[in-house]
């Protein structure tokens, strides 16, 4: 099938360890109250790429405090100078925060405290393929209602031996702020409904994301956008992780790909039933199948209709309802918006749109036979 994936797919994730520790009956939610009370320092060979990601134990002495900090120290990449330097990065960061809590641990001494000191540091790689991701999780205790926890994000191109941004992953000129944004809010949006989250809906709430926002890569090649406690959300919540879909940005990655296998243009089957298209399918200039929109959505039983003005195609049918913005490359699912890898195209009075609006806004199913044959399944 016609369907672009991330380039940048990535194996051999470990799961996310949070080293933040607060106290118990400040947590209400226990879902939260689980990802905030274990730390984990992870000492993990990656094999795969012969990079390996060990663990260095540091001990300050630092007396009257409780301390377990364990931070990554990369090895295996072929550029041994930048390697260093990553190195260096990392622990001047612990270093200099292990600085901070020492200078309030001796003023905390002048006082009659009846709390001991924390300070934890642990780590997690999240993905160690193509991009090595690794988060650094710091919490420090020192009084008050609860800690402070920080997560550090290090993402690192192993064949280009460089550490990476967010806009690095995106094609130049893309709009993927923009994308991206419509994607966490719809999730926020969702959540705040289903009373599943708390967000702030003041002058704090979430507004958008920047070239160089805090992410990390997952163990299936997705991009996972991070916030720190008190970014968008109430301190119990956590640290916001938002996943976004490879299919929803395909089109936007630079390193992604568009091929077309070799179909018959001329008939589909659908839900088994094989039809003869009276307008063919076409493969456009990138490779991207094209298939008639009406006539297909007619065959699924939906009703098309078209809003000449606003070049808005629509299909429906009870409580579904999809569309296509001709001429561009955002659709809609329901009240939700979705980018896909080609434009939409609108050719003699027929709205063409690309394979993949059957799985990425329907959430059908798509396969090609050995004999060139595509079947879609809804």
């Amino acid at each position: 099938m016609n369907k672009r994936v991330i380039a940048i797919g990535l194996a051999g994730c470990l799961t996310m360890g949070n080293v933040s520790i607060v106290l118990a009956d400040k947590i209400t939610d226990v879902n939260v109250k689980n990802e905030l009370e274990n730390p984990i320092s992870i000492n993990t060979e990656l094999e795969e790429n012969e990079i390996k990601v060990e663990t260095e134990i540091i001990k300050p002495n630092i007396d009257g405090a409780e301390i377990d900090i364990k931070i990554p120290v990369i090895k295996g990449l072929k550029d041994s100078q930048y390697q260093e330097e990553l190195n260096h990065l990392i622990k001047a960061h612990t270093e200099e925060n292990i600085k901070k809590f020492e200078e309030d641990v001796e003023g905390l001494k002048k006082l009659d405290i009846e709390w001991k000191p924390q300070m934890i540091v642990g780590h997690d790689i999240k993905s160690s393929e193509d991009i090595l991701s690794i988060v650094v999780d710091t919490y420090i205790f020192t009084g008050g209602a609860h800690g402070s926890s920080r997560r550090d994000y290090y993402n690192i191109d192993i064949d280009k031996n460089q550490t990476i941004q967010l806009s690095d992953l995106f094609k130049d000129g893309s709009d993927f702020k923009s994308i991206i944004n419509d994607q966490i809010n719809n999730e926020i949006n969702r959540q705040i409904k289903d009373e599943a989250k708390s967000y702030f809906t003041d002058d704090e709430k979430f507004v958008t994301i920047d070239d160089s926002h805090d992410f990390y890569i997952d163990k299936d090649g997705n991009i996972v956008i991070t916030f720190q406690p008190y970014d968008i959300t109430p301190w119990y919540m956590g640290h916001p992780e938002f996943k976004i879909p490879n299919k929803s940005i395909a089109h936007i990655l630079k390193d992604s790909e568009s091929t077309a296998e070799d179909v018959n243009f001329n008939k589909i089957t659908i839900n088994g039933k094989e039809v003869k298209l009276n307008t063919p399918m076409f493969k456009s200039e990138k490779g991207t199948i094209m298939i008639p929109f009406r006539e297909v959505a007619e065959t699924l039983e939906f009703k098309v209709t078209w809003d000449g003005k606003n070049k808005v195609a629509s299909m429906n049918k009870e409580a579904v309802s999809a569309g296509v913005y001709v001429g561009g490359d955002k659709y809609y699912f329901s009240k939700a918006f979705v980018y896909l890898e080609e434009e939409s195209k609108l050719i003699k009075g027929t709205t063409f749109v690309p394979i993949s609006f059957i799985e990425q806004v329907l959430q059908g199913e798509t396969t090609i036979t050995n004999d060139g044959m595509l079947n879609i399944k809804y």
